[in-house]
C-alpha cells in the first residue's frame, strides 16, 4: 500500500480527548455535486493510516508525567508518512508541540 510501512508512535502535548476527536473525523468526502442518492461517496486518500485496536477503538492514549504537571496524548499504530499526519494535526488544532518516537 505505502512504499515504507512501519509502526511508530506519535506523541504530542496539551491536547484533550475532545480536541483529538476532530483530527479523526470520517475519511469519506462529501460528493462534489448534490447528485442522486445512488451515487457512492468518494474516499479520500491519505499518505498515513491509523489502525484501530482489536476492539475497534482508536489507539489514542493519555499519559501524565512530571507529577501531574505535563499531560501527553499519544497516538499509536500509525502506518505511512508521520510527517503528513503531523502537518494535518497542526492544521486542524493549531501549532502544538509534537514529538515522534519510532
Amino acid at each position: 500500500m505505502f512504499g515504507l510501512l512501519s509502526t511508530r508512535r506519535f506523541t504530542f502535548a496539551r491536547l484533550t480527548h475532545s480536541t483529538i476527536g476532530r483530527a479523526f473525523e470520517s475519511t469519506v468526502a462529501a460528493a462534489s455535486e448534490p447528485a442522486a442518492s445512488t451515487a457512492a461517496p468518494q474516499m479520500v486518500k491519505y499518505p498515513y493510516f491509523v489502525r484501530r485496536t482489536r476492539f475497534q477503538s482508536l489507539p489514542v492514549y493519555s499519559k501524565v508525567k512530571n507529577g501531574g504537571t505535563r499531560k501527553l496524548t499519544m497516538i499509536r499504530r500509525i502506518d505511512g508518512d508521520i510527517e503528513a499526519l503531523r502537518t494535518d494535526i497542526n492544521q486542524m488544532l493549531g501549532n502544538i508541540s509534537v514529538s515522534v518516537k519510532k
